[in-house]
């Protein structure tokens, strides 16, 4: 049986969002009111969640691809306070802020949200952006970024939970420790990976899983789903899986694909060369100097360009394969969101758009 499918936005928190590419849409700028906007159209057309990125450094070109980042934290803590259904995630980098000091940034925005706030812990690949403020110690962290962010986590669930904490591990130290208010609830994790230590480290950690790699098929990422839930199942534990996805829908495939091809033709090859560098200095992106010119324009990250109807069916195939959720990021999110509210979300099966009809 397909699970329910959620559906969350990757909000546009920065420049750019997930397309590299000259032209408006896509170089929304990222703004407060357009990240209220959006999330308040979200809630109000029954989306589940928003999640907003951590970014510290772009890749500049012509376009200043994500050269203009709003904080998460921030961010999120804004939104916490004129929504009041959806859930919110904010994306916190562990070589930036010390454990002791985001267990109490959490527990301060999910006070605002009233229990409807979660982390996403980035275990922090980019030496493009740490090595700028002088948090890049060496290049060992590309190999050891999941054991840091795994004593990282550890450190925040018990400052959320315990009187106080003392802790001596090989990244960190605390010596009675104490964090106050505590969330009301144990608070919702996110993290990401599929490395063979990311997927040990999100088994035993997460509460939900980003899975996907570049143009990866429903059927491929459903194997990793499995694979996830059974380590989980190990631990005495359950992960949900989410994927993110770029989405160009339209009345008909023609029109989706002229749009998608219009980013193509005005791709920004000097951020693309600027971000490919960087992704290429980590060991385990060196296959992304070989990628093709449509899957750099879009970031890595799948895009389906397709009819209302397809489109619909994509996503009911990904929870056909045991997908929880979805994380949707678009060209232009201020007319994008609404139209997939109005044309794709009620031809969902797995949203229960059958039994609707």
């Amino acid at each position: 049986m397909a699970n329910h499918l959620e559906l969350g936005l990757f909000l546009p928190s920065t420049s750019g969002g997930l397309i590299i590419a000259k032209g408006t849409p896509p170089q929304n700028e990222p703004t407060w009111a357009l990240n209220r906007d959006v999330t308040l159209a979200a809630e109000a057309g029954g989306m589940d969640f928003v999640l907003s990125q951590v970014k510290w450094r772009g890749y500049g070109g012509e376009t200043g691809h994500w050269d203009s980042a709003l904080e998460s934290f921030t961010l999120m803590s804004a939104l916490a306070a004129v929504t009041s259904r959806i859930r919110l995630f904010a994306s916190c980098a562990v070589r930036t802020v010390n454990p002791a000091v985001l267990a109490k940034m959490a527990a301060t925005v999910d006070s605002v949200a009233g229990g409807r706030f979660g982390v996403n812990i980035v275990a922090g690949w980019n030496k493009f952006e740490y090595a700028q403020m002088g948090l890049w110690s060496d290049d060992d962290y590309y190999l050891n970024r999941y054991e840091y962010a795994d004593e990282y986590l550890t450190i925040l669930k018990r400052l959320w939970s315990e009187e106080e904490v003392t802790f001596k591990g090989k990244y960190f130290e605390l010596d009675a420790c104490r964090s106050w208010p505590k969330p009301a609830k144990p608070l919702q994790v996110v993290c990401a990976g599929q490395s063979e230590g990311a997927l040990d480290f999100v088994s035993r950690q997460s509460d939900f899983s980003f899975v996907g790699r570049m143009n990866d098929t429903p059927e491929q990422l459903g194997e990793v789903v499995r694979r996830i839930s059974g380590m989980a199942e190990g631990h005495g534990r359950s992960v949900k899986s989410y994927t993110l996805l770029n989405v160009i829908a339209a009345p008909t495939d023609a029109q989706a694909e002229a749009e998608r091809q219009h980013y193509l033709d005005n791709k920004d090859d000097e951020a693309i060369r600027n971000f490919l560098q960087a992704s290429g200095m980590d060991v385990n992106r060196a296959d992304y100097l070989k990628l093709d010119p449509a899957t750099v324009t879009f970031m890595s990250i799948p895009c389906i360009a397709a009819s209302y109807d397809k489109v619909a069916a994509y996503l009911d195939h990904l929870a056909d394969e045991g997908l929880h959720g979805v994380c949707l990021t678009f060209p232009d999110f201020a007319t994008d969101v609404p139209d997939f509210i109005a044309n794709v979300m009620p031809r969902l099966k797995s949203r229960g758009a059958a039994e609707a009809a």
